[in-house]
């Protein structure tokens, strides 16, 4: 699929109010997309490269995104600056901007290597070169296609829909209802990746889910508790009238999903954020005490003060 057409299910999606109708425009572009590009369809479609838990971010601020705009059409910083005040949207201002007519014939792949190229982009000069690979990427597409390669980058898509939509979206794509949704969103949960999820839905229907196990390295979603406004709430819900309820105090501290190795190690938050590097005496600890190949734990990290225990 070339990715102008992409852009065009993009514009209406972020048109689209209802979602019904935006989980119907997401199965008919899903039905459209090969198996090959649908994952990076479904990432892009979030505003995204990859999954969440895999940590991969542009770091492309509004002020780096001005810079790439200015470079790519040679307007002077200072009057993106006053048009993007009295717009408020850096993509729809520059596709105002890329006012000549341009045939591009990117495909959908094409801009996402292009894109995940810049993400990557790290060390000395990583800041000028990620500015050039970009202001070359806008110069290469159609006015509609750079209004969401500028969004992409900012975080900003404005398309107003999650996971959960595009898990409908693949229920749609497979029976032409949400019929097939807790089949899908079972899958999901043992593997919290929608691109992949998608992939096999599209080449191996709703039974290659079947295949989807635990797998080292990528978060289980996890399971999360309700909220209830107060304790009378709580007890008539868990209890029947008569029963007795005990209480105990709990400490609070970060929910974490700990992936532990010899080789590897990954730390995941109730996001699926991957926030390995905020542990290291976590780590230490599991080395000295884990025995086994490869394990995965679920709780709760609380931080103290080790002179207040001693």
């Amino acid at each position: 699929m070339e990715f102008k057409n992409l852009a065009i299910y993009l514009s209406r999606l972020e048109a689209t109010a209802s979602r019904n109708k935006i989980t119907k425009i997401l199965a008919e572009l899903f039905q459209k997309a090969s198996e090959k590009e649908i994952d990076k369809i479904c990432y892009l479609c979030l505003g995204e490269l990859a999954p969440v838990y895999a940590g991969l971010d542009f770091n492309l601020a509004e002020k780096l995104m001005i810079r790439v705009i200015s470079k790519a059409f040679g307007i002077p910083e200072e009057k993106i600056k006053r048009e993007y005040k009295r717009i408020g949207d850096l993509g729809e201002l520059t596709a105002t901007i890329k006012r000549t007519v341009r045939t591009s014939k990117l495909s959908v792949d094409d801009v996402y290597k292009r894109l995940y190229e810049i993400a990557k982009e790290g060390g000395k000069g990583s800041v000028e070169r990620k500015i050039n690979k970009t202001a070359a990427l806008l110069d290469d597409l159609d006015a509609l296609s750079v209004k969401y390669v500028v969004r992409i980058p900012l975080g900003k898509l404005r398309l107003g829909f999650s996971e959960l939509t595009i898990l409908d979206a693949l229920s749609w794509l497979l029976a032409g209802d949400k019929s097939k949704r807790q089949e899908i969103e079972a899958a999901f949960d043992v593997q919290a990746d929608i691109g992949q999820i998608a992939k096999i839905i599209k080449s191996k229907k709703i039974k290659g889910l079947k295949a989807v196990k635990i797998q080292f390295g990528v978060p289980v979603m996890p399971a999360l508790c309700q909220r209830l406004p107060n304790t009378e709430e709580i007890i008539k819900k868990m209890c029947r009238p008569g029963d007795e309820v005990a209480v105990e105090p709990k400490y609070d501290g970060t929910r974490l999903q700990i992936h532990w190795s010899k080789k590897k190690v990954s730390f995941f938050t109730r996001n699926l954020e991957n926030v390995t590097h905020m542990f290291p005496d976590i780590i230490e600890a599991l080395g000295k005490e884990v025995k086994a190949r490869e394990v995965i734990f679920d709780g709760e990290a609380i931080g103290f003060d080790p002179n207040l225990w001693a």
